[in-house]
Parts: C-alpha cells; sequence; structure tokens
C-alpha cells in the first residue's frame, strides 16, 4: 500500500489535485482512500469527498502532528473497510514540520507501507514570496510557508494556468535558484496530464527517507498559527420565491466582498451548498461566484473561512454578510452551528531527527 502526504499553504490546491488523481485511480481499477485534516470540526472538504463516494476519513482538531493517533487510526480504519491500494492524506495548510512529525513516524510504524510527501504551492503566491514584492501575509504565516517549501522533496508549483506564460518563465528561474536541490513539478491540477506527472513522480520517488527533519523555530510557528482565524459555520438558507441556491451565491459573494474590503489575506474560503456544490476562493483577487441556479426552497451550506485576521473580526463580517444578504434577498438565514477561533500551540505527538 502506497500513501501519498500533500503538505503545502492554505488555497494551494491540494483537495483539487487529490480528487482528481483519486478519479483518475479510480477509473484504472485502483482502490483508493482520503484523509483529510484540519483544525476544525466541520470540513467541507470531509461532506465533498462523501458526495463523491470517495471512501474518507477526517482528522479534526488540530494538525496531522499534534493528532498523529488519530491519523493512524484513519488509515488503520480505511485498510480494515476498504483496503485501499493507494491513501492519499492532506494536511492542514498553516503546517509545517511534516517530515519529522508524520512522515518519519508513520516509516517507523508502518514499514510494510511505500511513503512519499508532497508540498503544493499556489503559483502567484509562491511568486509574491520569492520576490518579496508583496507583503501578503504577516512575516510568522510567511515563516510557515517557507518551512513548508524548505522540508519538501518534491513541490508541486500548482495553479499554472493562473499565469501567463512569462510569469511561468519567471518563476521557474526564481524556484531554480532557491530550490534546485528539489524535484519540482509546474502542474495545472484540473488537467489530466499534469495529474499523471505528479502520480508518476510519487511512483518513482523513494528516498523518502533521506528528507532531513527541520530545524524550526515552534514559537515563531505558534505565532503564524495564531495570526490567522478559523471560522466554521453550518447554516441554511430559505427562500419563499425558490431562489435559495442564488441566495447563497449572494451570501458567498458577499462575505468574499467584505473579507477583501478588511484588507484580510485568505487562506481560504470554502463553501459546500446542497451537499453537492463547492465553491473556493484562495485569493484575494479572484472574481465572484457564479452558480448554477435551480430552483430551490431551501439549501443547506457548510462554511470553512481561513484568514488572516482575528476571530472576533471575521465572525462580524460574516455576521453582517448574513443579514445584508437577508436584507437584499427576502431570503431567511438560520444558523446552526458556528465556532470561530484561532489555533493553539502546536505540539506533536513525535519528532523524529
Amino acid at each position: 500500500m502506497k500513501i501519498h502526504l500533500l503538505t503545502g499553504f492554505l488555497g494551494s490546491g491540494k483537495t483539487t489535485a487529490t480528487r482528481n488523481a483519486a478519479t483518475l485511480l479510480i477509473k484504472q481499477g485502483q482502490k483508493v482512500g482520503v484523509v483529510v485534516n484540519d483544525q476544525g470540526l466541520r470540513l467541507v472538504d470531509g461532506d465533498f469527498f462523501k458526495a463523491l463516494n470517495i471512501p474518507g476519513r477526517q482528522v479534526t482538531n488540530g494538525c496531522f502532528c499534534c493528532n498523529y493517533n488519530e491519523l493512524d487510526a484513519g488509515i488503520q480504519s480505511l485498510i480494515d473497510t476498504n483496503n485501499p491500494d493507494i491513501i492519499f492524506a492532506e494536511s492542514v495548510g498553516s503546517c509545517t514540520d511534516l517530515v519529522a512529525t508524520v512522515l518519519k513516524p508513520l516509516l517507523k510504524f508502518r514499514p510494510d507501507v511505500h511513503v512519499t510527501i508532497s508540498t503544493f504551492t499556489d503559483i502567484r503566491l509562491l511568486k509574491m514570496i520569492l520576490k518579496d514584492d508583496k507583503k501578503t501575509f504577516d512575516e510568522s504565516v510567511t515563516y510557515i510557508y517557507r518551512k513548508q517549501l524548505e522540508e519538501a522533496g518534491i513541490i508541486v508549483v500548482n495553479k499554472i494556468d493562473l499565469v501567463s506564460l512569462n510569469e511561468l518563465t519567471e518563476v521557474k528561474q526564481l524556484v531554480g535558484e532557491k530550490y534546485s536541490d528539489k524535484t519540482i513539478l509546474y502542474q495545472n491540477s484540473q488537467d489530466e496530464e499534469s495529474v499523471h506527472q505528479w502520480l508518476n513522480t510519487l511512483n518513482r520517488y523513494t528516498p523518502v527517507e533521506t528528507l532531513r527533519s527541520l530545524a524550526i523555530d515552534y514559537d515563531i510557528y505558534a505565532e503564524g498559527e495564531a495570526k490567522l482565524a478559523w471560522f466554521d459555520q453550518v447554516l441554511e438558507l430559505i427562500s419563499s420565491d425558490n431562489n435559495a441556491i442564488g441566495n447563497a451565491e449572494l451570501l458567498i459573494n458577499t462575505i468574499f466582498k467584505k473579507i477583501n474590503e478588511h484588507s484580510c489575506s485568505i487562506g481560504h474560503l470554502k463553501f459546500f451548498i446542497n451537499e453537492k456544490i463547492k465553491v473556493s476562493f484562495t485569493s484575494n483577487a479572484q472574481p465572484l461566484a457564479a452558480l448554477r441556479v435551480k430552483p430551490a426552497a431551501s439549501v443547506p451550506v457548510l462554511v470553512n473561512i481561513r484568514v488572516q485576521t482575528d476571530p472576533e473580526t471575521i465572525s462580524q463580517l460574516v455576521e453582517e454578510a448574513i443579514r445584508e444578504t437577508e436584507t437584499v434577498s427576502g431570503c431567511k438565514i438560520i444558523v446552526s452551528e458556528v465556532a470561530s477561533f484561532q489555533p493553539g500551540y502546536p505540539r506533536p505527538v513525535h519528532r523524529i531527527l
């Protein structure tokens, strides 16, 4: 069996790559499982993979490293119930030091399993950070980002379809100067050929035992995570004119606009609408969402927001967006669950140097 660990910053496209790789492998007759991870308790991605009928488990309320036993239990549960050939384990985007805290423990405690690790990065954010030309995130947050790349064996420079050929050439030069010792893939995870290339690289990549554990300052690491606010919410939109999906579109776009108006740098905003439609914002510069609006009297919406601000601010912005959406559309929005917090100090179960 193979376990492919995915790390990389929030919004780097890990879930899209996992979904398309899993779909491709299933078509080839292989059995696939997925383990998703987040600091929160209700995960859009967990519900998303369930809707796709891809066997999955969730490690919640902390990262893989701090919840290693839960990760191992999820892997074993997939083995016992689905006997997968391949498991994709996607870590929360604010986590680093996975070589020492996840990969090496897996190699130690599951020596019969082939383990790889890929570090994903959005090419647009990578360019800004390598050029130091825009302070998108606080320096302590950027510290986490840089450490993710430093410990990588394989760096997947993702979303290359979103930049020009000149920008791609520039990034290739910057990456070549900075990370010449690493395997670099330039990928559009929506493209089957790109996904094939990634999977083929993982199949050939074996020297994971030689990856070095990071020299890392956990105080700066913790400071960076604490700069990010986590916000999760479960709500239902009720529409008297059967336009609940249109109202959901208005709500998520209003949330996105308010976050931009307050200059909160986006890690990711994820919305799962009517248990089938996933909408993601991974950049402050994205266009607004456009949904296929079908008649519906009501729709459930699961909200996951990760942005650089404090929990109180994001809670207020979402509340304002809800009230504004109700006023403009005439719909009723009922909130059943809500949580807003900052991650705690990272305390790995294992750290093998």
